[in-house]
């Protein structure tokens, strides 16, 4: 299937009024108005359209940004169409977004996301070799969407370097070594849990060059069958993750450990000068 999907840029109204209506079917409210996305696209900003034979079935929106003295692409919302969801229609988004932020002389492509959000963490960190050493609380405040709704909307920002070099065999390394900040198990219900016995103390000072953080796989699975397991994971994450980044940690790639749980791998960021 991959190989019959285009990547486009979005420019025309009618365009615009397609992508509006997969916001919709994917986010079930909060669609960005047509005549924001419009002045964006003609305004250097860029949406990015997957098309499916003539079907709209992902797209990807992005502005310029501007922080500490660096311009940058910043991603503010991709999404695809739930029948194609986990077949590389969001790294085919990614990479034609790359080759735009090439073309165009931006050296940095930056995001956020929800760190309980496997999907994500998997294209972000193991697919795109981005990482990601900034945590945001609530970062938007109450957002009531399908996603969304339900939980503070907690973000962690992502950068990823155009140009930047591979470091496969240091991570290679670094994960075989890293051990679990923390334990995880499962309830009755079959459910992760992360730190039970509340082991993980803020106040410590960690060390080693490199944790395994776990976050569930099915974080919207458990906002149904277990809001208040989903809420519990909410707080633990943010405060580990708060803490670890405050000492100089960044996560740096995503493994895939079961059907339950993946993880985070934190590293030093003087091992790998980020």
């Amino acid at each position: 299937m991959l190989d019959r999907v285009r990547i486009q840029k979005i420019m025309t109204p009618t365009e615009i009024a397609e992508v509006q209506i997969l916001n919709a079917k994917i986010w079930g409210s909060q669609a960005i108005p047509s005549h924001q996305l419009l002045a964006a696209v003609q305004n250097g900003g860029l949406v990015l359209g997957a098309y499916l034979a003539e079907k709209l079935i992902g797209f990807n929106y992005c502005f310029v940004g501007y922080r500490e003295g660096i311009i940058y692409l910043h991603s503010h919302m991709i999404g695809v169409e739930k029948t194609y969801r986990e077949q590389g229609v969001g790294e085919l988004l990614k990479h034609a977004q790359q080759e735009y932020a090439k073309e165009h002389g931006f050296q940095l492509v930056r995001w956020l996301f929800d760190p309980l959000e496997a999907h994500m963490a998997n294209l972000s960190f193991l697919k795109l070799n981005a990482f990601s050493y900034h945590y945001e609380n609530d970062y938007y405040g109450p957002l009531r969407d399908d996603f969304n709704d339900g939980l503070p909307s907690d973000r962690i920002a992502v950068e990823w370097w155009i140009e930047r070099d591979q470091v496969e065999d240091s991570l290679n390394e670094l994960e075989e070594e890293a051990e679990g900040i923390v334990p995880w198990s499962l309830t009755v219900d079959g459910l992760p849990v992360l730190d039970i016995d509340g082991e993980f103390q803020r106040e410590q000072l960690y060390y080693k060059d490199a944790y395994l953080l776990p976050i569930p796989q099915f974080l919207q699975k458990m906002k149904v069958e277990s809001p208040k397991l989903a809420e519990d994971w909410r707080y633990k994450i943010r405060t580990i993750l708060t803490t670890l980044f405050e000492q100089n940690y960044a996560i740096v790639r995503l493994k895939k450990d079961n059907e339950y749980v993946h993880s985070y791998l934190l590293v030093r960021r003087s091992l790998l000068a980020l």
